[in-house]
């Protein structure tokens, strides 16, 4: 695969253990003491190239867990473990719910974290000194439970523990592992109503190829969700994300190479711009185009319908399953 490029001279680099390759990720932390995450996987076909995360500044050290994907640093007097770092791949907005935050004054000036190994991690001193530090032991019961696809198991550990951490946890976790039930559990646990509201709708699509396509969305990978669609013919659904997503020169450019709902586009732009208050530039497409269209939304309506039965009625359309 191609290099993992860094603006910065990096000081170290360490790759995790845990998982399959698909799964391996690293930490680098630079000069200025920065620490970032980035995934070693090439992305799927369509999908950019992966961007380095950046976890936090002031790093003086970071370890992975010797058992499962938990990351471990020093940061600014903070002992800061993140529980499922892959969440900052899946959904950034749980970052900060999916790890702990311990006071570390104690360790003086520019700790090094040697081992971490279980629940504990080891941290060396200046002086030479080893100071051992606990997290808890529920995320690793948690890692287990999942790495043997115990969903159920899983919701009733939550249940036990009632941590909305370990709950958050789950939630990211069922995301990667498209388990869309249990992630609806865990986001209403946490009360994150609109992701829940998100996973209802996408455990409506009919289609596993549209399904797929939305959690590429969530992840924040629009190309990698069009490829996706597009792939599987699913051309409506494929220009109606774009104009979801406000691009709305691709959404027209992909109804003119396939000859279809233009005047939906068109309609739907339309719409927008005059809620925005705004009008087309003299030179916009949307201009030159809607001379010979006629926006119908009684028509516009029927053929949106008739792309949904469609949809529903594909040889390999299935509804999600439990």
């Amino acid at each position: 695969g191609k290099p993992i490029q860094h603006v910065l001279d990096v000081t170290s680099v360490s790759v995790n253990r845990w998982g399959s390759s698909i799964q391996r990720k690293c930490v680098i932390q630079d000069r200025n003491r920065d620490l970032y995450v980035v995934p070693v996987a090439q992305p799927l076909q369509g999908g950019k190239e992966p961007v380095p995360f950046k976890l936090g500044t002031m790093c003086d050290s970071a370890i992975w867990n010797t058992e499962t994907d938990m990351l471990a640093a020093v940061m600014d007097g903070k002992l800061m473990v993140w529980y499922y770092p892959n969440v900052v791949f899946i959904d950034r907005d749980l970052v900060n719910q999916t790890k702990m935050t311990k006071d570390a004054s104690d360790l003086g000036k520019d700790p090094q974290l040697v081992h971490f190994h279980g629940t504990h991690v080891t941290v060396r001193r200046i002086d030479g000194a080893h100071l051992s530090s606990a997290v808890s032991p529920y995320p690793i019961a948690l890692y287990g439970i999942v790495a043997r696809n115990m969903w159920e198991h899983a919701i009733q550990l939550c249940r036990y523990v009632k941590d909305k951490t370990l709950w958050a946890c789950l939630a990211v976790m069922a995301l990667a592992e498209k388990e869309l039930s249990t992630a609806e559990v865990a986001f209403a646990a946490i009360d994150e109503v609109g992701k829940l509201q998100y996973v209802l709708a996408i455990k409506d699509i009919p289609t596993v190829e549209g399904r797929n396509a939305e959690l590429s969305l969530w992840r924040r990978r629009p190309d990698e969700a069009e490829h996706i669609l597009l792939g599987a013919k699913l051309i409506y659904r494929a220009i109606d994300m774009n104009m979801r997503l406000f691009k709305w020169d691709r959404a027209l450019e992909l109804a003119l190479h396939h000859q279809t709902h233009v005047d939906t586009v068109l309609g739907m732009r339309a719409r927008y711009m005059a809620g925005m208050g705004r009008q087309e530039d003299e030179a916009s497409a949307f201009l030159k185009y809607k001379e010979g269209v006629e926006i119908n939304w009684d028509v516009i309506k029927k053929k949106i319908e008739a792309e949904n039965e469609k949809e529903a009625n594909r040889p390999g359309a299935r509804p999600y399953q439990e």
